[in-house]
């Protein structure tokens, strides 16, 4: 019998975990987990009873608001004129109330999408500075969209280098508050096109419609196949066309046609379109974030972010799958994602609220629950930084919350933001249930505990370590919790870390010789789970 094997025949464990002092709700949510709650659409004007409920949601573990800051308040006058008192006066009040504030740099209207209870158009003299063709989108139908400024329009880095570099220097006096940035990437605040818009007739499960009309966007896509191909002949022999000239190459004639015929997935005409239809989006990103990273890193040194939207409907559609989701501009989400770590960007995504129950389901085939563990899934592999949101009110909907919290937790995100703060308080200013809600299932403090194994023998150079994960979510993931546990005097082993209060927990434990190497692991779970409360010490064995 080999040396190491008599070490693991006497581990012979008695472990007790000790809650060492639990702490009442209003306590600071943990280091590596924030909740934040995205503020009102519209401008605020009962000053007073905004902060009061500011410092309501403080107590109740809300680090952070996130605020739409409209370019088309700032800037609305004229080209590099900025008027940004009324934020200042919003960055001191959520900084009197104890909140950190993470400010969206919102250069898309607000007005035209679902929940939009304002109206903020881009600034209208930006219009002048181009044909409209290159500026704007356009749909399948013809639908002009100005929500938005096209992703291949030339002047968005100096228009948005301009915004950036004001906002830096206007606001450099209040980087205490401000934890990080976000950046709007398209139409609603997020890097997509406008393909579902209900202005051009779309209407909620259909797939919405391709944006690639223009003139401007004909002519990027036209630039990209010859840039790919580098002559007509070879673009020709790829796609089984006969084109004469470049300017004969166009987006499709029919959408509907191109996804259910299948040109979409299976000719090279397709998915040449899809990545050249998605690259734009991923292009724009990386202006925009260069922009961002050269005033913002300098005076702010926080992280800065960008969001894309859970476009969870047709996925699973038998006869177009994924339609819904390349007609936003999703074709590829690793290559999307490859292209935040590229960019030095983290990353915001929506519907970790919603279940699969529809996921077979005509006319929905929706699975915004398989979407959000491949995204996450997808980002902690680039060890990207991720939060994540609910994409519609979770109202009198503690099931909503459940499902947020499951994916939160279970998929290693950074953090949760609410949509939204109305929601939280009644028109008197009260709390609502929704508040009480995103206490218990979001805002999770850190629980410290004490973790105590004896009858443990170790030889020269090996170590004891534990990993755990909040057990009841269904996945074990050992870089949730590692530590190695230190040796007392009594021969016993100790170790404190923090853990959520009323979940549930397993722990594993293994030993590691000098190099490293794990030389033994226990087979079984060990399982514990915390208290909802706290009053004094807690103590469990097994």
């Amino acid at each position: 019998m080999g040396k190491s094997v008599k070490v693991l025949l006497v581990f012979i464990m008695s472990i007790a975990i000790i809650f060492t002092s639990y702490t009442s709700a209003q306590a600071e949510v943990k280091s590596d987990y924030k909740l934040y709650v995205m503020a009102p659409l519209g401008e605020i004007t009962d000053w007073n009873q905004f902060e009061r409920q500011l410092v309501q949601m403080k107590k109740n573990g809300v680090y952070g608001l996130t605020t739409d800051v409209w370019w088309g308040i700032v800037e609305a006058k004229r080209d590099n004129q900025f008027d940004w008192s009324y934020y200042k006066k919003y960055a001191s009040v959520v900084e009197d109330s104890g909140l950190k504030w993470v400010p969206i740099l919102s250069t898309h209207q607000c007005g035209g999408n679902v929940g939009d209870d304002c109206n903020y158009p881009i600034p209208n003299w930006l219009w002048k500075k181009d044909d409209i063709e290159n500026m704007a989108f356009k749909s399948e139908s013809g639908f002009l969209n100005k929500e938005a400024l096209a992703p291949w329009w030339g002047g968005i880095e100096k228009q948005y280098g301009e915004l950036y570099r004001s906002f830096a220097k206007n606001f450099a006096d209040y980087d205490d508050v401000i934890s990080k940035i976000y950046l709007s990437g398209g139409p609603a605040g997020e890097l997509r096109y406008p393909s579902y818009q209900f202005a051009d007739g779309w209407d909620y499960p259909e797939r919405g419609q391709l944006q690639a009309y223009t003139e401007g966007a004909k002519e990027d896509f036209r630039d990209e196949m010859k840039h790919q191909y580098k002559n007509i002949k070879n673009l020709n022999k790829a796609w089984g066309t006969s084109f004469k000239t470049w300017d004969k190459i166009e987006p499709p004639a029919d959408g509907d046609a191109f996804f259910r015929k299948g040109e979409a997935y299976n000719t090279a005409y397709g998915k040449d379109f899809m990545k050249w239809y998605q690259g734009a989006l991923g292009d724009h990103l990386q202006t925009i974030s260069k922009q961002a990273h050269k005033y913002f890193d300098r005076t702010f040194d926080v992280e800065v972010g960008a969001k894309i939207s859970g476009v969870h409907w047709k996925m699973n559609d038998p006869e177009m799958p994924h339609a819904a989701e390349y007609s936003t501009g999703y074709y590829d989400y690793a290559k999307l994602l490859d292209q935040f770590k590229k960019s030095n960007m983290a990353l915001t995504f929506t519907c970790l609220e919603m279940g699969d129950q529809d996921a077979q389901t005509a006319p929905y085939y929706s699975a915004p629950k398989t979407l959000v563990t491949q995204i996450a899934t997808l980002a902690n592999e680039r060890n990207l930084s991720l939060n994540g949101e609910n994409a519609l009110p979770i109202i009198n909907n503690e099931w909503g919350f459940d499902n947020a919290s499951e994916m939160v937790f279970n998929y290693d995100f950074d953090g949760f933001t609410l949509l939204r703060m109305t929601y939280l308080f009644d028109e008197a200013g009260n709390p609502t249930n929704e508040l009480r809600m995103l206490k218990d299932k979001l805002a999770l403090e850190p629980l410290p505990v004490t973790l105590k194994i004896s009858g443990v023998q170790l030889e020269k150079g090996q170590t004891l370590h534990v990993t755990g994960n909040r057990g009841e979510l269904g996945r074990w993931n050992t870089s949730s919790y590692q530590y190695i546990l230190k040796q007392k005097s009594d021969g016993t082993f100790e170790g404190t870390f923090d853990l959520a209060a009323d979940r549930q927990y397993e722990f594993k434990f293994y030993i590691k010789d000098q190099g490293g190497e794990i030389i033994w692991q226990d087979g079984e779970n060990q399982n514990y789970h915390t208290p909802a409360t706290g009053n004094g010490s807690y103590l469990a064995t097994w």
